[in-house]
């Protein structure tokens, strides 16, 4: 028994985009946002979860 070959190739991947993401905010000076930025953006969160507005979202359509 022990871990499938995808979920070991699952991990990998998480890490490396981790790794990625972390040197990227490093590297751009990029900050954690204040706990009130969190708070006040936490219901809208809740509702639609972390799905990203479509081009005619923005817009309005």
């Amino acid at each position: 028994m022990g871990v499938s070959e995808h979920a070991l190739v699952d991990a990998i991947h998480v890490a490396a985009l981790f790794n990625m993401i972390d040197r990227l905010a490093d590297s751009l000076g990029w900050e954690v946002p204040p706990d009130e930025a969190f708070s006040a953006r936490a219901q809208a969160m809740l509702e639609s979860g972390y799905s990203l507005l479509t081009a005619s979202d923005a817009v309005g359509h």
